[in-house]
């Protein structure tokens, strides 16, 4: 991705909010950057921070030509640290905040800002989270921190309370299809804004991957458990081959569109075949709306927690959580619905 084409249409009102703390020197020293993943927040850090350091910046952008943008783009520039998860780590571990510190506490080589980013925060470990607490309890001029994650909630809550908030959300489907429209075709734009829920970055990796017909097929085989024309094992042993993390996002984004389907919208607005066919399978319940609803947030609730059991750094087994989640799933249908062939065992083989 062009870090120069950040901000995106959908990040000019925090562009603005930035801009203007920083023009009136009110800039927090630690910024909090969160959002759902797929929204650019690590690009608009990295824009900002370009802007910052410029030596000639004139209007709302990094001029990209000055000695300090181009050592920004080659990743070289002595007042910019970038800190994430290092190779093959799900953590980020004391030894790489300690760094950091020493950063912060050195003098700025070209005698203004020093930028530190935390890239996907929420894997601060324990003692790593500490080592940065005393960082941000004790900032020095002119140093500043932007700690960016999909999941705040992961962060120790006095880290939270340090920082300032800066929030990215979802655009509307009309400014993403837009935004798409310059850079895909526009019957994969058809396909993908829904399958990112209108996140425009992970809708170009979705239509970049080929994870649109996965997740086609993942959904086709969970109509099929739903209705009991499988067990459990078919939808598992798909949950194997495509990754146990993007069928925690299939099982979470086809939950969200039943939740809506069941109480508000008619199912055409999934705008996908699979989940047409799952939305009509739920149709037949025997249960009250609200109540299959509520079913199918607590099941949302067990999802998210996969989720952060897989993204923790405990070794889960990810084909044991996906078999306890297919079952739950199997469970709430049974429960839940009116479907022929219920009789069908759904117990793993």
């Amino acid at each position: 991705m062009d870090l120069s084409a950040a901000p995106f249409s959908w990040q000019q009102q925090q562009w603005r909010q930035m801009l203007g703390q920083f023009r009136a020197d009110r800039l927090a020293h630690a910024t909090l950057v969160w959002g759902e993943s797929g929204l650019g927040k690590t690009e608009f850090v990295s824009s900002f921070s370009a802007l910052m350091l410029c030596q000639q910046r004139a209007a709302e952008r990094a001029c990209g030509s000055c000695k300090s943008c181009l050592l920004v783009k080659n990743n070289s520039h002595p007042d910019l640290q970038l800190l994430a998860p290092e190779a093959g780590s799900k953590e980020i571990k004391i030894d790489q905040v300690r760094a950091v510190t020493g950063f912060v506490n050195r003098t700025s080589h070209a005698g203004g800002a020093k930028i530190a980013i935390i890239d996907q925060a929420h894997r601060l470990n324990n003692n790593s989270a500490n080592a940065l607490l005393k960082t941000l309890e004790e900032p020095t001029n002119h140093t500043y921190l932007f700690l960016i994650t999909d999941l705040p909630g992961r962060l120790k809550p006095t880290i939270r309370s340090r920082c300032q908030r800066l929030q990215f959300t979802a655009p509307t489907s009309e400014i993403c299809r837009e935004w798409l429209l310059e850079r895909l075709q526009a019957d994969v734009v058809d396909s993908v804004v829904p399958a990112a829920s209108n996140r425009p970055l992970l809708a170009l990796e979705l239509a970049a991957s080929g994870a649109v017909a996965s997740r086609q097929e993942f959904i086709a085989a969970l109509t099929d458990l739903s209705r009991a024309r499988v067990p459990v094992q078919t939808p598992v042993n798909l949950a194997k081959k495509i990754g146990e993390s993007a069928a925690i996002e299939y099982l979470l984004w086809i939950s969200s569109i039943l939740i809506k389907t069941i109480l508000t919208a008619p199912a055409q607005s999934a705008a996908e075949d699979s989940s047409l066919d799952l939305c009509a399978v739920f149709s037949a319940a025997v249960i009250s709306s609200r109540d299959l609803a509520m079913a199918l947030l607590r099941y949302q609730q067990e999802l998210a927690t996969a989720r952060k059991q897989l993204m923790s750094a405990a070794n889960p087994n990810p084909q044991l959580i996906m078999e306890s989640l297919l079952w739950r799933w199997s469970e709430l249908c049974r429960q839940s619905l009116d479907c022929d062939g219920m009789a069908l065992s759904n117990g793993i083989e």
